[in-house]
């Protein structure tokens, strides 16, 4: 199957608002002031899934807690955490104009600004608190980065992570002797290191970062075999974890079946890594023609899916379900929405 036959599948197959808003924008790339654009923007905005988002926002722009943990308090609702309902919106290709995500970024940016105060707790540790006090801007500008990456609000925290990264891949590798300097002189919190899903948040769609450093940033993401500097010498690989914290036991080259329980997790990750200008590059030669092939195979009818994540998203896992349509009770719609997912990959690297 080609990139254009699952063009053509969508198109006949998509009727629901969010889906067909999703293609129109992502797929098709059809310009925001065009009539088409327009009118299926406005029929998102009347979907069951955008009013989830909606009816559950707080007057402050907030969804509860920003990072989740207060499981009592948010019982019965649609998001456990602010940073849930972010992520639905990214998943519904919300942008930062939508009234609903720019609430939430001007929330984001008072607490920047520490103008509101988090209704999340400072973690003590053992540090009394100075990491986890470090963690609640990055994490803020990570998520604003998402949807706005030329916010003024975050430039000085992306800035001072990717100048702290660029030392620790100067060598060619990973230099872990550097990089733990940074964290114990609090030049940067752990929630930017690499190998964390929310250093890939921070670091994706931006200028700060030139080609050369990027790749060796991606390849130890990819595959987490860079070699690692220590102590002036090339380490092994066996002692590097090959998770993504906060999304996967596994780095992104390890590929999953349409029919593995993890397949909707790998997709998380290549959807977050799509974000880089080179993520092309550690596609093209394996993955890509790999997601060509898994999309014909659900096309022919020849998977039977595993059931999906519950809910939206949880509190931390940064893996979402892939949900578009409004009903997967017709059965090719849960098809077409997987299709879709796999479709909005590889439209980033055209």
């Amino acid at each position: 199957m080609t990139v254009e036959q699952i063009t053509d599948y969508l198109s006949e197959h998509i009727t629901d608002p969010v889906p067909k808003f999703i293609l129109i924008k992502e797929i098709f790339k059809t310009a925001p002031s065009s009539l088409e654009y327009v009118s299926a923007y406005n029929d998102i905005k009347q979907s069951e899934w955008y009013r989830d988002l909606a009816n559950e926002q707080q007057e402050n722009g907030a969804w509860g807690p920003f990072h989740g943990g207060f499981v009592t308090q948010m019982k019965g609702k649609k998001f456990s955490c602010t940073e849930a309902a972010l992520r639905r919106a990214r998943e519904l290709s919300l942008s930062k104009d939508d009234p609903v995500v720019a609430r939430c970024i001007r929330y984001m940016e008072r607490l920047l600004r520490g103008e509101e105060q988090s209704p999340d707790r400072v973690e003590i540790h053992r540090d009394g608190g100075k990491n986890a006090y470090l963690c609640g801007f990055y994490g803020l500008s990570a998520n604003i980065n998402m949807f706005d990456p030329e916010n003024p609000e975050i430039a000085p925290y992306k800035r001072n992570a990717i100048d702290n990264i660029r030392l620790a891949f100067a060598c060619g590798g990973f230099d872990e002797d550097i990089w733990g300097q940074a964290l114990r002189e609090y030049r940067v919190p752990t929630l930017v290191s690499p190998g964390c899903a929310f250093s890939l948040m921070l670091m994706r769609e931006e200028g700060y970062m030139e080609d050369t450093l990027q790749r060796l940033y991606l390849a130890y993401h990819w595959d987490r075999k860079a070699a690692v500097i220590k102590a002036n010498h090339v380490s092994t690989y066996e002692h590097i974890p090959a998770a993504i914290s906060y999304m996967s036991k596994f780095p992104p080259a390890d590929k999953k079946r349409l029919e593995d329980k993890d397949f909707t997790i790998w997709l998380s990750l290549l959807e977050l890594l799509s974000g880089f200008s080179l993520f092309g590059e550690f596609i093209k030669d394996d993955t890509f023609e790999y997601l060509l092939n898994e999309a014909d195979r659900m096309v022919l009818g020849e998977v039977i899916l595993p059931d999906p994540p519950g809910g939206h998203a949880n509190t931390c896992n940064h893996a979402v379900n892939g949900r578009y349509a409004e009903s997967w009770r017709v059965k090719h719609k849960r098809k077409t929405d997987m299709v879709l997912r796999i479709a909005r990959i590889l439209a980033k690297c055209s």
